[in-house]
């Protein structure tokens, strides 16, 4: 009986995620945002901002007032953008799928571990 090396497997999934639908739309959303810098700056902008957030309820400190109503407000007005919305779509599902396979590995790991 051979022995599978996860390592190979690795490289496999690696392979199976790149050849994915949801991949490669979130390449293709990812070139057209890249085509265009001003697009690009927005959401880098919008990321600072979120980073910020996350940052300080890490570290429980308290967030400013209306910090996240305005943050919410111009990921709205960023979606107006037919570029940026599908790139935000695009990358959420391709954020799904990737934390979907990273689930059903530790899942399955666990398992039997208990």
């Amino acid at each position: 009986m051979s022995k599978t090396n996860p390592y190979d497997k690795a490289h496999e999934l690696a392979r199976a995620i790149k050849e994915s639908d949801i991949f490669r739309n979130y390449m293709e959303a990812k070139e057209q945002i890249d085509k265009k810098p001003e697009y690009k700056e927005k959401i880098l902008q919008i990321r600072e901002k979120q980073m910020e957030i996350n940052r300080a309820q890490v570290l429980g400190e308290e967030l400013a007032a209306g910090l996240i109503q305005n943050l919410t407000l111009e990921f709205a007005k960023l979606n107006q953008y037919r570029e940026i919305a599908s790139f935000f779509e695009a990358e959420a599902r391709f954020i799904q799928m990737f934390n979907d396979v990273q689930e059903i590995i530790q899942k399955s790991v666990q398992e039997d571990l208990r």
